[in-house]
């Protein structure tokens, strides 16, 4: 884990959250790394190795999948629990590179629903688009690592 990824006006409780969601067991197989965290966005990336389909261009799930955890990071930095309602994702240009990079960030929010746009990079090629909605979880809060 990469601590000074951290934002340094990131507070620790959100920084103790991202810790738990980067610790998981899938994640940890996935190879996805922090790259970037701030209150504002979340920045992550995975090498490919082992990740392509059967015409040697990065595999559509383990594009997603990188997506998803930028998603996952940048909506669950405060109090509350969010997790996603519906997620979307466009596939501009097939990945050739070595490494994948995702960007997130808060389009828009109300009380109990956010959306959040995800960028995703080969190198400096924009490959994807991904779309998710958060939706807060009621009376739930995060667990302690």
């Amino acid at each position: 884990m990469n601590e000074d990824a951290f934002h340094p006006d990131l507070p620790e409780s959100s920084r103790a959250r991202a810790r738990r969601l980067l610790s998981s067991e899938f994640v940890r197989t996935m190879g996805i790394e922090l790259l970037d965290l701030s209150t504002e966005s979340a920045r992550v990336t995975m090498a490919m190795e082992g990740k392509r389909n059967s015409i040697d261009t990065g595999h559509g799930g383990a594009i997603f999948t990188l997506a998803d955890e930028a998603f996952a990071l940048a909506s669950n930095l405060g109090e509350d629990v969010w997790v996603a309602l519906s997620c979307t994702i466009a596939y501009h240009r097939p990945v050739t590179g070595e490494r994948i990079t995702a960007s997130s960030r808060r389009v828009s929010s109300t009380r109990n629903h956010a959306l959040y746009e995800v960028l995703v990079h080969d190198d400096e090629r924009h490959v994807a688009t991904f779309q998710g909605m958060a939706v807060r979880l009621e009376g739930v809060r995060p667990g302690k690592s």
